[in-house]
């Protein structure tokens, strides 16, 4: 994945800004409100509240988007700041340049997440139906199920007790010489990977030993038992 993908993403937002869409405003939508359409904002916050909907998307620069718990929208787009979805909240796809993503228990995204310079964290209950891929950055994905696969470049990817990833875990080769450190998987207890998983460069897997997965390339996985392996540190699964 190369971050020169997203620059649709840099230029959609310019477009946005363009067309006068909100500045050095917060956006707060009420607690079970139901807007029509999308919005947007540069220098602010966008807020849902509870049990709202929002049949567009919402867009920011230098912000955050919170969604409450029960809250549906469209696509979530961000530079600069972070997406927090609350417990049963809906979206449809997600995209983001240097921005963290958490999202709660039971949450549903219809399409991908993206993310450049960043971190995912999912909790219990949460189905990704599509891919999620990060450019430098962790991934916690915990008692989750993606039905696509799994990319990154530089970071940490731990896939939690009873999380399903139906696709493959690819570990993907830099551009340039920017290679960090080596990139690591971690597949715990009871976790499943009905693809294969592949290291483009050297790097480090470890697999539980109640785990089920398929092919392994290009790295050597590493046996565990118990709850992680000893000696690595792993992103945090958000709470439920």
């Amino acid at each position: 994945m190369k971050i020169r993908h997203f620059h649709p993403l840099l230029l959609l937002l310019c477009a946005v800004v363009l067309a006068g869409c909100n500045v050095n405003k917060d956006i707060d939508i009420p607690a079970s409100a139901h807007w029509s359409s999308g919005t947007s904002t540069i220098n602010g916050v966008i807020t849902v509240g509870a049990g709202a909907v929002v049949d567009g998307g919402l867009r920011t620069i230098n912000g955050a988007i919170r969604l409450g718990a029960g809250a549906q929208t469209g696509n979530l787009t961000i530079i600069n700041g972070g997406i927090t979805l609350a417990n049963g909240a809906h979206a449809q796809k997600l995209e983001g340049v240097n921005s963290s993503v958490t999202l709660g228990s039971n949450v549903i995204i219809d399409s991908d997440i993206a993310v450049v310079n960043g971190s995912l964290g999912t909790a219990s209950g949460t189905r990704i139906d599509g891919s999620a891929a990060i450019v430098n950055g962790d991934m916690a994905l915990c008692g989750t199920v993606v039905t696509g696969k799994l990319s990154f470049v530089n970071g940490t990817v731990w896939l939690a007790p009873g999380s399903t990833v139906q696709g493959d875990i690819i570990a993907k080769q830099p551009q340039g010489s920017n290679h960090n450190l080596p990139p690591v998987v971690v597949i715990g207890p009871h976790a499943i990977v009905g693809g294969s998983i592949m290291f483009e460069r050297p790097g480090q897997l470890y697999v539980s030993d109640s785990a089920v997965i398929h092919g392994v390339t290009g790295v050597t996985p590493v046996k565990f038992t118990g709850a992680a392996p000893t000696g690595v540190t792993l992103p945090d699964c958000p709470s439920d």
